[in-house]
């Protein structure tokens, strides 16, 4: 074999072998999806198990409510019979006279037709409930998405915020690294004592401590955004970051907040639908204590064997009237009135709820405000502390315990900062998810 020939040959079997790897070791050859926020929302929408579940309950309810709708159609029944009958069997039915022989043979073949033609309402307002019910399942389906939506948000700013930490914590564990050589180096000429290092040295511990259980939390926190999102691939998860930039007040008033809660929240429409299913029901059960009028028809075909078919046929109308039931209706009454003003205390309840969680977004977005101008601030200015204490220290004008002291400032301070910052994001997500705006 030629020397380019056996090249080639050896070209195409690491290719060979590099699809070989690929295929089978999926985890090294996979790459990290990058998601934005809004990428997490919409593949969560798409595969998110607890929305399945509610989908689910819609299903559920849609099957009810198409099984109580049969009832406002009228029923059609057809069936055929053959039989043989014996003298031993006693008499056969529909047959006289000498017909009454051993081994007879019959064949029948009938359609019936039953409708409810009217009942008062009754099966209607069974209809109109589950209706009702099931528009209250699909409105809980959009508070279950508004809540899972919120939750995305707020773990995905909490890990940005995370991520800023550990880049911070980064920066002075490599500051305290430089500063401990630069000390070491003193040390070892006599210049500085043994003491400075090793107070480094500690400082340096702890902060390395620290980004050992950011990075846990930032893990811990990515798996809990993997399971709301329902992301099953092998492959990590990437976030992609918001530069950093200056917050704009947002101009929010608590009337007009309060007033679109009320007029948007769907767990609040979830109850007030499921309100009127209860009542649609009362008014069903109340209906029955009505007579009921029903249409029925049959349609008949039958003969001896040796015969020929014999037509027959009957149409009529049929009043049915309730007089005793074993006070079974009462008791539904009693039940789905019990059930009635349940949910209207819990609908209540609900809007206490929402003028709590309102005012409770409202305040801590301003809160946000605060916090993100003070911490900025310090940031700001222990930065500036920091040069100066390792200006002076360079110069033997102070200790290393300012130096460090300034160092564990900084990093408290940027930590206070991002997560202020992010805090706010979090916060106008609350607001909307309180008012009932978030999607």
């Amino acid at each position: 074999m030629k020397k380019g020939d056996r090249m080639r040959s050896l070209s195409f079997f690491s290719v060979i072998f590099s699809i070989f790897v690929c295929f089978f070791g999926a985890m090294g050859c996979s790459s990290a999806k990058t998601f934005d926020l809004a990428a997490i929302k919409d593949f969560a929408r798409k595969h998110s198990p607890l929305l399945m579940t509610y989908q689910e309950d819609i299903n559920i309810q849609a099957g009810e409510k198409n099984i109580v709708r049969s009832t406002l159609f009228p029923t059609i029944d057809t069936k055929g019979s053959y039989s043989r009958y014996k003298l031993k069997h006693g008499v056969i039915e529909g047959v006289f006279g000498e017909e009454q022989l051993p081994s007879k043979e019959r064949f029948a073949w009938d359609v019936t037709f039953n409708f409810v033609a009217f009942s008062f309402g009754k099966d209607y307002f069974n209809y109109k409930s589950s209706q009702k019910f099931l528009r209250s399942k699909e409105v809980s389906f959009n508070w279950a998405w508004q809540n899972l939506s919120f939750q995305l948000s707020k773990i995905y700013y909490s890990i940005l915020t995370i991520d800023k930490t550990i880049t911070a914590t980064k920066t002075n564990i490599k500051s305290l690294k430089a500063l401990e050589e630069e000390i070491r180096q003193k040390v070892r000429v006599g210049k500085l004592p043994e003491v400075d290092a090793l107070k480094v040295e500690v400082e340096l511990s702890k902060s390395i401590d620290d980004l050992s259980k950011l990075e846990t939390l930032k893990e811990e926190l990515s798996g809990e955004l993997k399971r709301l999102m329902g992301f099953n691939f092998n492959t990590s998860l990437e976030l992609s970051d918001r530069s950093i930039k200056k917050i704009e007040k947002k101009s929010f008033k608590l009337e007009q907040l309060l007033s679109q809660a009320y007029a948007n929240r769907d767990d609040l429409k979830s109850l007030k639908f499921s309100l009127d299913g209860v009542r649609y029901q009362i008014k069903s059960v109340k209906a029955s204590y009505l007579p009921e009028i029903e249409l029925r028809a049959i349609y008949a075909e039958q003969a001896p064997g040796t015969s020929d078919f014999v037509t027959d046929g009957s149409a009529g109308v049929v009043i049915a009237m309730p007089i005793f039931d074993g006070f079974l209706r009462k008791a539904q009454i009693e039940k789905f009135s019990a059930q009635e003003q349940k949910i209207v205390y819990s609908i209540m309840d609900k809007q206490l709820q929402i003028e709590k969680e309102v005012k409770t977004a409202f305040k801590n977005y301003q809160e946000t405000l605060v916090r993100i101008k003070s911490t900025e601030r310090s940031m700001r200015h222990a930065k500036e502390v920091l040069r100066i204490e390792k200006l002076k220290y360079k110069l033997g004008r102070t200790t290393i315990n300012f130096v460090l002291e300034a160092e564990s400032a900084l990093l408290s301070a940027s930590s206070l900062f991002y997560k202020a910052y992010y805090d706010n994001y979090i916060a106008i997500e609350n607001i909307k998810l309180a008012t009932g705006t978030l999607e």
